[in-house]
């Protein structure tokens, strides 16, 4: 299914602005367009050596929106199957029956929670200029945590930024095990033994495109997912599907959505959609993630 959604359609010139390289003139560039309105043709870009990466002038800008499930109805959310003669039955199901989260989709909104969305640089190989108060990680934000408090992983999906700490707990009263692991070359993972009460630090998590996924041996059921990067403009979807990324670059550059299941825009929505920030607040409004097939 389509989206909803009017993405910017934009030249290959207005590509080389602030989120990614050095630009000409920005008075000199063509407008943004809208999808179905003829562009002008491509200028010529120049040699990879040549591009730079520049800082964004300021001010910077905010970036929100709302991701949506596409689909007619939300879909229902089964429970998750406890067997009685599992060795934690009693504590897992403590508190009732609780349900898969695959999908999570608001019954009023249709918001799809546990979305992925960060912005990349407009070309393939740049880097996204970062506001100086974004360039250190600050000390508040030096650590992230994923608890296990009853049977499942809390968050389901985590994203932190390479240098920040993740701090795994299991506050719950039964044994945990935390296998992790994402690209065998980056971030091969592991999977301690956590008991009762403990927590294990994982100080060595690398930026990667490939997603790590977290899982639960002794309770098979229970899986979530992490993402690092190496800048901090990324979110995670809320309840009603909103996300917001602060500070970020004005120019050109690429949205970019993963869930679980998939990317918005199918195969090739992984390199993402061209949008241009602006100064202030910008926000894309709603976008539909389309159920998978």
């Amino acid at each position: 299914m389509g989206m909803r959604t009017t993405w910017l359609h934009l030249p290959l010139l207005a590509m080389l602005t602030g989120c990614g390289a050095e630009a000409p003139d920005p008075k000199a560039a063509a407008p943004p367009r809208e999808i179905g309105v003829a562009a002008a043709p491509p200028q010529a870009l120049p040699a990879k050596s040549d591009i730079k990466v520049a800082a964004a002038t300021e001010p910077w800008g905010t970036v929100k929106g709302r991701i949506i499930w596409g689909g007619l109805e939300a879909p229902k959310r089964p429970a998750v199957e406890v067997k009685k003669d599992h060795i934690d039955y009693k504590f897992c199901m403590k508190d009732g029956e609780f349900f898969d989260e695959t999908f999570i989709v608001d019954a009023k909104s249709k918001g799809l929670k546990n979305v992925f969305v960060w912005l990349a640089a407009a070309e393939k190989d740049g880097k996204l200029a970062i506001h100086p108060d974004r360039q250190k990680i600050a000390e508040a934000d030096k650590r992230v945590v994923m608890d296990q408090p009853v049977c499942m992983f809390l968050p389901h999906a985590l994203a932190l930024r390479e240098g920040q700490i993740l701090v795994v707990k299991n506050t719950s009263k039964v044994t945990h095990n935390f296998k992790w692991g994402g690209h065998p070359d980056v971030n091969p993972g592991g999977n301690p033994s956590m008991p009762a009460g403990t927590e294990e630090i994982i100080a060595n998590i690398k930026a990667d495109r490939i997603p790590i996924q977290v899982q639960c041996g002794i309770h098979p059921w229970m899986k979530g997912w992490i993402r690092a990067f190496d800048h901090p403009y990324f979110a995670v979807t809320d309840e009603q599907g909103r996300f917001e990324i602060k500070d970020a670059p004005t120019g050109a550059c690429r949205l970019v959505v993963w869930h679980a299941e998939g990317w918005l825009g199918g195969a090739k929505g992984k390199n993402g959609k061209a949008i241009t920030i602006q100064s202030g607040d910008n926000d894309l409004g709603t976008l539909e993630f389309p159920p998978p097939n």
